[in-house]
């Protein structure tokens, strides 16, 4: 379903929206954290209804791994979550449940030992693939991308090495940013493109760009568009064409070899 399109005024209202709405609850006005992926889970009002796509995730991450890590992706907006709080919460048991029945291709989760937890408003799929490459967990493109190894990424890559050991710079938000506002965040964030604004990264404010100046608005390919908006099956359906991986040859990525379990949906 395509969204009607924005007029001036409303790309306006949501950059001004949005701004309002981080400076409201972030932890730090001058400036961005940087926050581990390994951390993060998404939050569960961030794409609650369109779900996580593996095939998008191992695609990124597959894309770092054979053409190295690009330093233009949308600045993440996280939440500061207790890690006690976090493990008692309805997101936290969401994704160990997507992450047991997906064991084969994702990496384990267990935030007991973590020193802080997050939950993240934006970049789900980025933050997902930078685990996938720190664990060198199978890819779920393995069958048709003989040898691919996520983790050699590591060593090669000093960027891809930063990015998982020292973070990603990041906008903090307060764990106590309520249910509500996280999720018009997360919408505003998703549609960032269609209103023309992106995060800037070294403030992580809300600016608006000239759409006719290409650097500026850092284009997003039609893929990267459709892929903040899709749900789960279509965006999976969208990643296997992008890829050339037919649909059995994405499901033998998933098999354990004990269960066969087919994939799962967060």
């Amino acid at each position: 379903q395509v969204s009607p399109r924005l007029s001036s005024r409303d790309m306006a209202d949501d950059v001004d929206v949005l701004n309002a709405l981080l400076a409201k609850y972030r932890e730090r006005d001058d400036g961005l954290v940087r926050v581990r992926a390994a951390y993060v889970i998404p939050d569960g009002t961030n794409r609650a209804s369109t779900g996580i796509s593996l095939e998008h995730a191992h695609g990124i991450a597959m894309h770092i791994a054979t053409k190295g890590y690009d330093d233009d992706h949308d600045v993440p907006v996280v939440v500061r979550e207790n890690v006690h709080a976090l493990m008692m919460s309805e997101a936290y048991a969401r994704w160990c449940a997507f992450v047991r029945a997906n064991a084969r291709v994702l990496p384990p989760v267990d935030a007991s030992n973590w020193p802080d937890g997050f939950t993240t408003l934006g970049s789900s799929h980025l933050c997902l693939a930078l685990k996938l490459i720190e664990h060198d967990t199978p890819s779920v493109f393995a069958s048709g991308v003989p040898f691919l190894s996520y983790g050699a990424a590591m060593s090669r890559d000093v960027r891809v090495r930063e990015a998982i050991e020292a973070g990603l710079p990041s906008v903090v938000l307060r764990g106590d940013t309520p249910e509500s506002d996280r999720r018009a965040i997360s919408v505003l964030l998703n549609r960032a493109n269609e209103s023309g604004f992106k995060l800037d990264r070294t403030t992580g404010v809300a600016i608006r760009y000239d759409g006719n100046v290409a650097s500026d608005a850092g284009e997003l390919t039609v893929f990267e568009a459709l892929s903040r908006t899709l749900d789960s099956e279509e965006l999976s359906s969208l990643a296997r064409i992008k890829f050339g991986l037919s649909l059995d040859a994405s499901q033998r990525g998933y098999d354990d070899g004990n269960s066969g379990a087919p994939r799962a949906r967060l």
